[in-house]
């Protein structure tokens, strides 16, 4: 596989570099470009990985780069390696909205550029993380992306249409589940249970139908009918939550992160 460089360490940057040395990616086949000096230091000191001194050092040395920057340095960061870049260099885009079209807008020429949207998880290996290849992106070349980002968790190869839904179900997915889990945990303590019991019950409840979920390898709905008996408790509640449109509101909440997902692309 061809080097691989990181434009930016924050925490996505910094997730995706942990998760290639934890596969046991050769540190000296890793680099990072980071403009925050004291953050530089910091990543370069905890990962024995070399901070180079330029985006152009970066690019001369790395085959395939990743732009793990904000939406709103993208144009900044695109415009100092856009005169950079070959037709053996690929772009693997990390940033959130951004769209293989406006990234060859600021290149202004045709270049190798694939889309990634990792989630959070990835910090524990965790991740969903979608793809989508861009022209002339070779099966060799997808193939290596597929395994950088297999590191970090799952891999979904979809296309660039369905990048923002992407991003709003698996970059924004964690906060809206994690909300769920602070109302069941708020729910126990109203209850009387303490806060840390509540919270463990909790997620155990949460990790406990996940596994149940990937052994039965069921649909949710039917295991959810598993646990709902007529006249009950669960039923009741499930009642409570139909009549506050829940998943109504859940499924109105993905659909305008991804809404917002697709207007971050003005940053470019």
């Amino acid at each position: 596989m061809k080097k691989i460089g990181i434009i930016g360490l924050g925490n996505m940057g910094e997730a995706i570099l942990k998760a290639l040395l934890n596969a046991n990616y050769k540190t000296e086949d890793i680099v990072f470009y980071e403009i925050k000096k004291e953050r530089a230091k910091y990543i370069e000191e905890l990962y024995r990985i070399r901070c180079l001194d330029s985006y152009g050092d970066l690019i001369r040395e790395s085959g395939y780069i990743i732009v793990a920057v904000k939406p709103q340095d993208a144009r900044q960061t695109l415009t100092g390696i856009a005169p950079l870049i070959d037709e053996k260099k690929v772009i693997i885009s990390v940033m959130a909205g951004i769209k293989i079209s406006n990234i060859l807008s600021v290149t202004d020429r045709p270049i190798k550029v694939i889309r990634a949207m990792p989630n959070i998880c990835a910090k524990v290996g965790e991740a969903a993380t979608g793809i989508a290849a861009g022209k002339g992106i070779e099966e060799a070349e997808l193939k290596d992306a597929r395994e950088i980002f297999s590191c970090l968790g799952s891999v979904i190869e979809v296309g660039e249409e369905l990048m923002d839904a992407v991003t709003a179900l698996g970059g924004s997915g964690p906060a809206f589940f994690l909300f769920f889990l602070e109302a069941m945990i708020d729910a126990g303590v109203k209850m009387g249970i303490p806060r840390e019991k509540s919270k463990a019950m909790s997620i155990q409840v949460i990790k406990g139908t996940i596994k149940m979920l990937e052994e039965e390898d069921v649909h949710p709905s039917i295991l959810r009918e598993m646990v709902t008996s007529p006249g009950g408790t669960t039923i009741t509640g499930l009642t409570h939550l139909e009549k506050k449109a829940f998943k109504g509101s859940i499924i109105t909440a993905i659909e305008k992160a991804a809404k917002r997902a697709g207007e971050l692309s003005s940053w470019l």
